[in-house]
């Protein structure tokens, strides 16, 4: 018959804690490849099976595992809340709360079942599979986690029959291989701590139940964060109550919060117009026979109850000579909700809303874009729509990133997408023709004045490194490029000096993107970015009154510059007006950054040619999305930038090495002082334990110091012959003291609690580390010469 601490029994417990990791972790994140899922389980599989092999195996494996255990198991089961975090941080992905908790107890039980030579670390390893493998297969019918449910059953089998024969044992067992056990009858403390937690959390749920609302009893209160109430949220939630940071299913999409569905709410707001016109100042009055165009954009007469028109499209033109704002000090803010959308991802981001491709210098303005006459849409999976303007991605990219953009209260309907979009998806508009392009790049919904308060739409983009895209990436004017002749025009009455200024700043700098860095860097560092400063009235050519007589100005200026200065040297380069996503407006109790009417902002676009438009951002405070690199490249970046930081810290950095050397070669005098002067703080409570620990810190120096106790030698003669025997006899009592501290019955010993501590102390006191060193002879060899005369004869 197997016994219940027999190799086998606890393979199979590693076996069981194994598949219920494996399935648990593929059914946090059952959306991604198994592989993954397996390999991240496997980890901490694998670090459990080292530290088995590693642990020796108890004398006594009923005994109380000893406290090195309990904090082996609390380390594992705190490491997720530690690394969840970082990997958030690092990675942009982590795991909802109570996933957290459920791979903390997926670490505790592997480190139950790495400590199996316990019977107790055993039992309780086995409990937290089956409640592993419960959670995994309650959470989800993934193939995967099924077939670990089935490997789990067989092995859960064999384990329940191997310790069904273990129970036998005393009923099978031989007569003449029995022994007779003495029961002692004293009295046992009740564990009155546990059972008042227990009695409390009875009292404390019932009352929950009955006099507490339903919903509050469901959510706990809100004392999780991914029970997405009125408290704290949790950005990473995916069911129950809540769906993420302040997201509630409910019939009143605006009332509610944001949640994929199928509610929609009509509304009227101001037009963009009116938004750019408090922003930026309205512009110097225009002839009569533009002004209802500009003033107001093409006009959609509707019969609203007494309310004005909406505009279909938000604005026709933008003029760059304009008045400046009147309260610069106080921009407009959005109404009612924290923002016009909120966005879920990376920042900083740029969100298009109207594209410019024609300047008219007679007018001092720019002209709006055309149309894209095909949608250039196709459907995939799961509501998803991929763009079909773009070739496939060249090897100047990085990792595509993904955002989730919330809308709150847009101003039309527009569908917030970032640069360099590839795919979007919002759920349950899963046909082409429910979407159209305003401009090229610039998403909306078919058929509909604004976009309904509430929509997630969700996006995937390219990132990219500019400095890293070669020459030929960049796409040239005109049609020998493939480009409208608009996006690399520049009027006559601004060629000369425009071009004049572009070619000496660009310098000997290669075409491609150390030219557009040179434009670019150029205005950044040269120019202010001031929005009240505005050309004058009578001023000709607002571009060139800021970049030869001003040197400051709006935004708007800006990026005026950088396309006139960028199609100068025959880059294709539009002007675009949007919403920048600033990473400063980041909330961190959400996890979102909010996106409000101010800030609306002026950047330029140059063409590549697959066919993406990359951001040139001029404006000084301004920045563009970083890459989305595999972290291994940021492993070796961060690995890099701490070499260059050492190179500047040289002189602190070889004094902490130095101090780290000297450290490592004290280690053992460091530790042996900190555990010697812990064990006079914490001798123990009773007698046994003083000896006890005292016998643990003298073998530890004499291993240390490269004496250790033989293994066929017992405690009492070893103290016999090292400690006792070379004092002369001043810690006599100290062998007789071990001996009863191991062997002896629960009896009061024959010398006082005082004379415990007196003897200990003084041996641990007089055999230091340097004095176990110092030794003459080891205790191997002196037992070794004993042995000798007993052998020969």
């Amino acid at each position: 018959m197997v016994p219940e601490d027999s190799p086998a029994v606890r393979r199979l417990t590693f076996a069981m804690l194994a598949l219920a990791a494996w399935g648990v972790e593929i059914a946090a994140v059952d959306t991604r490849p198994t592989l993954i899922s397996l390999g991240l389980a496997s980890v901490w599989v694998v670090l459990a099976a080292l530290v088995a092999w590693r642990l020796p195996r108890p004398a006594d494996p009923h005994r109380r595992p000893p406290i090195w255990v309990h904090l082996l198991i609390l380390v594992l089961g705190v490491a997720p809340f530690i690394v969840d975090p970082l990997q958030q941080r690092w990675l942009g992905d982590g795991y909802a709360l109570e996933l957290q908790m459920v791979l903390a107890l997926r670490n505790m039980g592997l480190g139950l079942a790495a400590c199996a030579g316990w019977v107790l670390c055993l039992r309780l390893a086995a409990v937290a599979s089956l409640f592993l493998m419960l959670f995994a297969a309650a959470m989800t019918n993934h193939p995967a986690v099924m077939a670990f449910l089935g490997l789990y059953t067989l092995t859960g089998g064999a384990w329940l029959m191997l310790l069904y024969w273990a129970g036998l044992r005393d009923v099978l067992i031989a007569r003449e291989r029995m022994v007779r056990v003495q029961v002692l009858t004293e009295r046992q403390r009740l564990p009155w701590g546990v059972l008042a937690a227990l009695v409390l959390a009875l009292v404390g749920g019932g009352t929950l139940a009955v006099v507490g609302p339903q919903r509050m009893a469901v959510a706990l209160g809100e004392w999780l964060p991914t029970s997405g109430g009125s408290g704290e949220t949790d950005p990473l939630a995916r069911h129950g109550i809540g769906d993420g940071p302040e997201e509630v299913a409910g019939d009143n999409a605006r009332s509610a919060g944001m949640v994929e569905g199928t509610k929609a709410i009509e509304d009227n707001k101001n037009a963009l117009i009116d938004v750019v016109n408090d922003m930026y100042g309205p512009p110097h009055r225009p002839p009569k026979d533009q002004d209802r165009m500009v003033a107001g954009g093409r006009m959609e007469v509707i019969q609203n109850h007494g309310k004005l028109p909406e505009n279909r499209r938000p604005s026709r033109d933008f003029d760059t000579s304009r008045k400046g704002p009147k309260l610069a000090h106080q921009p407009p803010t959005s109404r009612g909700a924290r923002g016009l959308f909120e966005i879920q991802g990376r920042t900083p981001l740029h969100i298009r809303l109207v594209v410019y491709e024609r300047y008219d210098a007679a007018d001092r303005r720019w002209r709006e874009a055309r149309k894209p006459v095909s949608r250039m849409l196709e459907a995939e999976e799961r509501d998803w729509m991929r763009l079909l303007f773009f070739r496939e991605a060249a090897d100047w990219y990085a990792n595509n990133d993904r955002h989730k953009l919330k809308v709150a209260d847009l101003n039309d309907n527009l569908v917030p997408t970032p640069t360099m979009l590839t795919r979007v998806r919002i759920d349950q508009v899963n046909r082409v023709d429910y979407y159209d392009w305003a401009y090229e790049g610039v998403l909306t919904l078919a058929g509909r004045r604004r976009t309904p308060p509430g929509v997630i739409v969700t996006t995937e983009c390219r990132t990219l490194d500019p400095a890293k895209v070669p020459g030929n990436a960049f796409a040239l004017a005109g049609p020998a490029g493939g480009t409208s002749p608009d996006v690399g025009d520049v009027p006559e009455p601004l060629r000369q000096p425009i071009a004049a200024l572009a070619r000496e700043w660009a310098g000997d700098a290669a075409r491609g993107g150390a030219q557009v860095e040179a434009i670019r860097a150029r205005l950044r560092r040269d120019y202010v970015h001031d929005r009240s400063a505005v050309p004058p009235a009578d001023h000709p050519a607002p571009v060139l009154w800021f970049l030869n007589e001003s040197r400051r100005g709006p935004d708007y200026l800006f990026a005026t510059a950088a396309v006139m200065l960028l199609r100068a040297l025959d880059y294709p380069t539009r002007l675009c007006l949007g919403y920048y996503a600033h990473p400063d407006a980041y909330d961190s109790e959400t996890a979102h950054t909010p996106v409000r009417a101010d800030d609306l902002h002026f950047w330029a676009e140059v063409r590549l040619r697959d066919g993406h438009w990359l951001v040139v951002e001029a404006t000084p405070g301004y920045a563009t999305l970083p890459p989305r690199v595999p972290w291994v490249e940021r492993f070796r970046t961060a690995l890099f930038d701490l070499g260059r930081w050492a190179w500047r810290h040289l002189v602190e950095v070889i004094a902490v090495v130095g101090l780290g050397i000297l450290v490592w070669g004290r280690r053992r005098p460091i530790a042996d002082a900190v555990m010697w002067r812990w064990w006079l703080w914490r001798p123990g409570r009773t007698w046994r334990e003083q000896i006890r620990g005292a016998v643990r810190l003298l073998e530890r120096r004499a291993r240390w110091a490269g004496r250790p106790r033989p293994v066929s030698r017992t405690i009492p003669a070893w103290l016999s012959e090292t400690v006792s025997g070379r004092d002369n006899g001043a810690f006599g009592q100290l062998p007789s003291m071990a001996a009863w501290s191991l062997y002896a019955p629960d009896m009061p010993p024959p010398w006082s609690d005082q004379e415990v501590f007196r003897v200990s102390r003084a041996a641990v006191a007089a055999w230091t580390l340097g004095r176990w060193r110092a030794a003459e002879r080891s205790p191997r060899r002196d037992s070794t010469r004993r042995q000798a005369p007993e052998v020969a004869s």
